[in-house]
């Protein structure tokens, strides 16, 4: 209750009401009056008063009139009815009536003060329990809320190893296809658009994985302008015919910290929701991206953002709009004005949740029957983005001639990985059957440079597969590839002798790369993304050898290579290092990364150093600030680009 609580005082006669606000105002309440019972009605509902202080014989309303007419919806206020009339029948009536007590004219000063001290400790007490009761409410319906969401995580990892399994069939279908299409080939857009969305799948399924294992989402800096074009592209064969786009994406790149794959999902949900708005008679769906600077006060008025230069995404469409009474909770888990069948209530939750993480906002703008607008904002950053990696070359892809024995439950599965390792040069033995496998590695285990072993199998699973297999033979390589399983993670695949872990859907890629990283490390790092010389006096210092400073070589945004004189690893090792810069700052430090290759001295690779190794890592879960400070490093200290 407020220090000073406000008191309506409702009587006809003049002199009544001035006596009683003399005899509170000395006791400092905030103190109103009226003569008219209509006007105290109007105030009830208007100004919230904690008392109300009514006279039950008036000519507009009587009292009990105004006690039947409040909106106790509205108004919590308590009343004490005040009557000349001595009669018992009266004071029952008012109690009924929801009064909390009753004053008989005429009365001394200090009934009056005890009587509204009664009464406002009352109402505090109502209030008190009222609070205690909403909060216990709350904290009932957080826990539901995240009841459904552990059994939505549940969920999530039962089927993401049939889905994953599924997605790679198509995934690895489409690729080989691709291998045979001509490029002018009419269908070969049409599957290069199949190959896309399917790598989209497969982030997004990471996505719900890391979601139900509460991991930390993959952002980094990336350019609004295509991440919404592509969007735009994919979704344009699945919105109706009847829905026209007006796309007005800006020339001016707009980089941002995010994720790609969560962005897509916000476009996705939007425009799915602008589409439904507009059935059935269609309209025009408008995409805006543009950069935009606010100052201190536009942005403390957009959900308290911090002043700078952001990006604004606008998401409009001609639709039935969104009334006034429900845009406030639109983003609201679970709320939803759609039919059955039309959606959960998740999605501009989602949407808003993704946008505030990437340390953004959203706002929304509706006129019902006319239109609705969604404006999201993204902070823009000054900092280096990965260019996109093409669509595969199966030209560019690299193979080898080993023996390669391949064990998956699923045919098709086992029969696409078979085609593919062929095309690149491979003998393959392949398995559907563990045990089988096992059996025929068992009767020549020299016949085979390298094992590929789906996780979950029937009879006997891949990690017992990989002990009988090392049990026997304990040098050979091998491969542990998975749908979703959380008993297995890169430090047990290690500790079992397993070289690499992969998760499915597994593109051409990424298998080729990673057999021959397995089988042999490549002379020369295929490297996507951009590396920029060290220069001469930075160092790299390694968790695992804390007292030994190693020469940066190369870096980049995703790794980095320095030499070494320490043992040669095998397989791709975890660590955590620190740079140094070439006036001893420590500028970065706990990067976590894993190594991707390890060249010795004596390898016959020309080497910067002849005298010592050369390992290569790759960055893991960088945060937005070591981001920041390897461009800053970049940007400062580094030579030109490497070839």
């Amino acid at each position: 209750m407020r220090n000073r609580p406000r008191i309506l005082i409702c009587d006809d006669e003049p002199l009544m009401t001035a006596s009683i606000k003399a005899v509170l105002d000395a006791c400092k309440y905030q103190v109103q009056t009226t003569n008219s019972s209509r006007h105290a009605l109007t105030l009830i509902h208007a100004d919230h008063p904690d008392l109300v202080l009514l006279d039950v014989m008036m000519p507009e309303m009587t009292g009990f009139d105004v006690l039947d007419a409040v909106d106790r919806e509205r108004c919590d206020a308590a009343f004490i009815i005040v009557t000349g009339e001595a009669s018992v029948d009266s004071a029952i009536k008012a109690i009924r009536k929801g009064a909390s007590d009753y004053l008989r004219k005429p009365f001394e000063p200090d009934e009056l003060i005890i009587r509204v001290e009664n009464v406002l400790q009352q109402l505090q007490m109502k209030r008190n329990n009222m609070c205690v009761l909403a909060e216990k409410r709350q904290l009932e319906n957080q826990l539901r809320q995240s009841q459904k969401m552990e059994a939505i995580g549940t969920l999530a990892g039962g089927i993401a190893h049939d889905f994953n399994n599924v997605l790679s069939i198509i995934l690895g279908n489409t690729e080989l296809a691709l291998v045979d299409m001509p490029h002018e080939h009419t269908a070969r857009l049409n599957l290069e658009r199949v190959l896309t969305a399917s790598l989209r799948a497969r982030e997004m399924i990471q996505q719900l994985l890391s979601f139900s294992r509460k991991e930390e989402s993959g952002r980094k800096p990336l350019c609004l302008n295509s991440v919404i074009a592509d969007s735009l592209n994919l979704m344009r064969a699945s919105l109706p015919t009847n829905i026209a786009i007006d796309r007005d994406i800006s020339q001016t790149e707009c980089t941002t910290i995010a994720d790609a794959t969560q962005i897509h999902q916000v476009m996705l949900n939007l425009c799915t929701n602008a589409a439904h708005a507009m059935e059935p008679d269609g309209g025009v769906l408008t995409i805006r991206l543009e950069p935009v600077t606010l100052d201190r006060a536009t942005a403390a008025d957009i959900d308290g953002l911090m002043p700078g230069n952001y990006a604004r995404l606008v998401v409009a469409d001609t639709g039935h709009g969104i009334e006034k009474t429900i845009i406030d909770r639109i983003f609201d888990p679970y709320f939803t004005t759609k039919e059955t069948g039309k959606g959960t209530g998740m999605g501009l939750s989602v949407v808003h949740g993704i946008i505030k993480a990437s340390g953004g906002a959203i706002r929304a703008f509706s006129r019902p029957g006319r239109f609705t607008e969604f404006h999201l904002y993204l902070p823009v950053v000054d900092m280096v983005v990965d260019p996109k990696p093409p669509i595969f070359d199966q030209h560019q892809l690299p193979g080898g001639h080993e023996r390669i024995m391949i064990v998956d439950d699923e045919e098709m599965l086992v029969d696409m990985t078979r085609q593919v390792l062929e095309q690149l040069g491979y003998t393959v033995s392949a398995f559907t059957d563990s045990v089988q496998a096992f059996k025929a590695f068992h009767a020549c285990p020299q016949s085979y440079d390298l094992l590929i072993t789906d996780m979950t199998m029937p009879g006997m699973t891949g990690t017992a597969l990989a002990k009988a297999v090392k049990a026997q033979r304990e040098n050979l390589p091998i491969i542990l590839s998975t749908g979703y399983n959380e008993q297995i993670s890169e430090e047990t695949s290690q500790s079992l002798g397993i070289q690499a872990l992969m998760m499915k859907p597994v593109g051409m890629q990424q298998l080729a790369e990673t057999i021959r990283s397995v089988l042999r490390p490549l002379s020369t790092e295929r490297r996507k993304n951009p590396r920029y010389m060290a220069p001469a006096g930075s160092f790299v210092i390694s968790r695992a050898h804390p007292y030994v400073r190693c020469c940066l070589v190369d870096i980049g945004m995703t790794g980095l290579a320095y030499s070494h004189e320490m043992a040669s690893t095998s397989g791709n090792p975890s660590d955590q290092l620190a740079i140094m810069t070439p006036d001893g700052e420590i500028l970065i430090s706990n990067i976590r990364c894993r190594t991707v290759s390890d060249i010795s001295a004596d390898s016959g690779i020309i080497l910067p150093d002849a005298k010592q190794a050369r390992r290569g890592v790759c960055f893991e879960g960088l945060t937005m600030l070591q981001m920041e400070r390897i461009n800053q490093f970049i940007q400062d200290h580094a030579a030109e680009t490497m070839k």
